[in-house]
C-alpha cells in the first residue's frame, strides 16, 4: 500500500472480497486507483455436477461489476455437492459429458458477467479411468465452444508432468497447433516435492525447469500477461518484486501477444447435459473426504496403493482448510483447548456442520452450537458464548461501512421532540451481546494486552461488538445500555429506547451514553417515525 510498486497489474482471490466492508475490501478499492486488477475465483466449481451455487456466482457478478476488472478467471474444477461446498480445486473428469456440463456453465457464468472469462489447468494428483481426451485437448474444445480463453499456469502443467507422466511441452504444443491466440494469461508459481508428488503450494521461487517452460510458452503465444503465485510462507516484497521481475526480462524479450477473438462465444449445448456417471464419482469422491478413513474408490487411474495414497492428500488438504478457518475466526477458543485439541475438533465440527458457501469467510458460524453440544468441553459451560463473542468480532470485521454516521454537532441541532422521534439505523458492525459469562474478561486475557482473569466467570455481562474504524472493538456496556441499543435494532423510536433502558435503571445516564453511540459511530440516518418537513435529515 505504502510503496506502490511499478506493476502492471494484481491478482487476488474474489472470494476473498465477497463481504460487503472493512478494512480488505477498502485496500483493493484503493489499489484498484493505481492499477488494473485480475479476479482470480478459487470457490465457483463450475464442474459440480449438482452442488453448482448460483448465489456464488450473483457474488461474484457484484463484485465485478463494482470493481470492474481487467480479467475474471476460474478453474477447471469442481467443489461442491448438494448438502455440502468441499471448498478445494478437486480433479474434473476430463469426458465428453464433463465437456458439455462445463461448456453450459461457462455460458452462463459468461452471460451473467457480459464478458469472457479464463479458464486455469489444474494440478491434480489422480486422474480418472473414464477420461477420454488430454486437459489440454478438453481446454481446446472448451475455448472454442464458448469463447472463452485458457489461462496456462505452468506450474501446473509441470506438477502434472511430474504426477502423471504427461509431457508440458505437448500440452503447450497442441494448444498452440489449433490457436496461439487462446491463452490470455500465464502463472508461474513455486511447488515442492513430497513422496511421488509435486505439490502446487505456491510457497516457493519458480523453480528452472518452469522458468524453462514459460520461455517455451512464450514462443507459443507470444508476451502473455504474466502473474508470480505466491500465497503461502509470503517473503518480504523484494522477493516477489524479484519473481515479477524475472519474469518481465522474458516478456520483453517475446513477440507481442496475439489479439484474442471471441469467435464461438455462446456455442454450448442447448440442453443441459446430464452426467450421471460424474455425478456419482463426484458423490463417492465427497463421502470419501469425510469419511472416518480412506474409503476404496476404483475410479481413479494406477494402482490402488498410489491412488489410496494421492486420495489421502485431498482429505489432509480438506482437514487443514476445516482447521485453518476455524482458527482464524475463533483465536481464543483455540487457545483456551490448545493446538492440539481444536485441531481435533476441526472433522467432527464439518461432520455436523458442513460448509455452505464457498467463500471461507462465511463458514465456522455454528461453531458456538457445536460446542454446546460437544461432550469433551461439557465441563467448560462457557465457551460457546466465548465463541459466540468471537464470530461476532468476526462478522464486524467484514461488515459494511456505516452510511453517514452521526456527529455530536449534528444531534445539538435538534429539539427534544425531534429526537424522541428518530428512529436511528445503528452501523452494520454493530453486534449486542448477553452471556451468563464473563466472557469479555476471558476474551481480553487472550490479546497483545491482556488482563487478569476474574475470580468468578459465572457473571451477567453485556457486550457490544463494533467498529468506528477499520478494527472492531469489544466494550463491556450496561444492562440498561444493552437495552436501548436492541430497541434501536429493533427499529424502536429513539423515545422508545430510552424508554427501555429507564425500564431497567431510572438513573440510566442519556447524555453520557449518547455521547458514547457518537464517539463510537454506532447512528446513523435518522428516521421520523412521522414526516415533517422541518425534521433534520442527514446529508454529505
Amino acid at each position: 500500500m505504502r510503496q506502490r510498486p511499478k506493476l502492471n497489474w494484481l491478482e487476488v482471490h474474489t472470494e476473498n472480497y465477497f463481504q460487503p466492508g472493512g478494512w480488505d475490501r477498502h485496500v483493493l478499492f484503493e489499489l484498484r486507483q493505481d492499477y488494473a486488477i485480475s479476479l482470480h475465483g478459487v470457490g465457483l466449481g463450475l464442474g459440480s455436477v449438482n452442488g453448482f451455487d448460483r448465489e456464488h456466482l450473483q457474488r461474484v457478478q457484484a463484485l465485478a461489476h463494482d470493481l470492474e476488472p481487467a480479467l475474471v478467471s476460474e478453474h477447471l474444477s469442481w467443489g461442491a455437492v448438494p448438502d455440502r461446498h468441499l471448498n478445494d480445486l478437486l480433479p474434473l473428469p476430463l469426458s465428453q459429458s464433463a465437456l458439455d456440463l462445463l461448456c453450459q456453465r461457462v455460458d452462463q457464468v459468461q452471460n451473467a458477467l457480459r464478458r469472457p472469462i479464463l479458464l486455469e489447468n489444474v494440478s491434480t494428483y489422480l486422474r480418472y479411468r473414464v477420461d477420454a481426451m488430454s486437459e489440454a485437448d478438453f481446454l481446446l474444445a472448451l475455448a472454442q465452444r464458448t469463447g472463452c480463453q485458457i489461462l496456462l499456469d505452468v506450474n501446473n502443467l509441470y506438477v502434472n508432468q511430474i504426477n502423471h507422466g504427461e509431457s508440458a511441452l505437448e500440452a503447450m504444443a497442441t494448444i498452440a497447433a489449433h490457436s496461439t491466440n487462446v491463452v490470455g494469461e500465464i502463472h508461474l508459481a513455486g511447488h515442492l516435492r513430497a513422496d511421488d508428488l509435486a505439490i502446487d503450494n505456491h510457497g516457493s521461487c519458480v523453480a528452472d525447469a518452469v522458468w524453462d517452460l514459460y520461455r517455451a510458452a512464450l514462443g507459443h503465444f507470444g508476451a502473455v500477461p504474466t502473474l508470480i503465485e505466491w500465497d503461502t510462507d509470503i517473503p518480504p516484497l523484494p522477493v516477489l518484486l524479484g519473481e515479477a521481475a524475472k519474469a518481465e526480462v522474458y516478456l520483453q524479450s517475446a513477440r507481442p501477444a496475439e489479439c484474442v477473438t471471441a469467435a464461438g462465444a455462446g456455442a454450448g449445448p442447448s440442453t443441459p447435459p446430464q452426467p450421471s456417471e460424474i455425478a456419482e464419482i463426484q458423490a463417492a469422491f465427497a463421502n470419501g473426504l469425510v469419511a472416518p478413513s480412506v474409503p476404496e474408490l476404483d475410479c481413479f487411474v494406477g494402482p490402488f496403493d498410489q491412488s489410496t495414497r494421492r486420495f489421502a492428500r485431498y482429505r489432509g488438504n480438506q482437514i487443514a482448510t476445516w482447521e485453518n478457518v476455524l482458527a482464524a475466526a475463533y483465536p481464543v477458543m483455540r487457545a483456551l483447548v490448545g493446538e492440539e485439541f481444536f485441531a481435533a475438533m476441526a472433522p467432527p465440527f464439518n461432520s455436523a456442520h458442513p460448509s455452505k458457501s464457498g467463500d471461507l469467510n462465511d463458514m465456522g458460524g455454528a461453531f458456538p452450537e457445536f460446542l454446546a453440544l460437544f461432550p469433551h468441553v461439557a465441563q467448560y459451560p462457557y465457551f460457546p458464548d466465548v465463541a459466540r463473542l468471537e464470530w461476532a468480532i468476526h462478522r464486524a470485521y467484514y461488515a459494511a461501512e456505516a452510511p453517514d454516521p452521526l456527529d455530536a454537532h449534528q444531534l445539538s441541532t435538534w429539539s427534544p421532540a425531534q429526537m424522541e422521534a428518530a428512529c436511528f439505523l445503528l452501523n452494520p458492525a454493530c453486534r449486542l451481546f448477553r452471556s451468563s459469562w464473563a466472557v469479555v474478561d476471558v476474551w481480553q486475557a487472550h490479546q497483545a494486552e491482556p488482563v487478569a482473569l476474574p475470580e468468578r466467570l459465572n457473571a451477567e455481562t453485556y457486550t457490544l461488538v463494533c467498529r468506528p474504524g477499520w478494527k472492531p472493538q469489544v466494550l463491556s456496556i450496561s444492562r440498561p445500555a444493552h437495552s436501548a441499543l436492541s430497541a434501536l435494532a429493533a427499529g424502536a423510536t429513539f423515545g422508545a429506547a430510552l424508554d427501555a433502558a429507564f425500564q431497567v435503571d431510572a438513573s440510566f445516564d442519556v447524555a453520557a451514553n449518547l455521547l458514547q453511540w457518537v464517539e463510537l459511530k454506532l447512528l446513523s440516518n435518522p428516521i421520523p417515525t412521522t414526516p415533517s418537513k422541518d425534521f433534520p435529515r442527514m446529508s454529505r
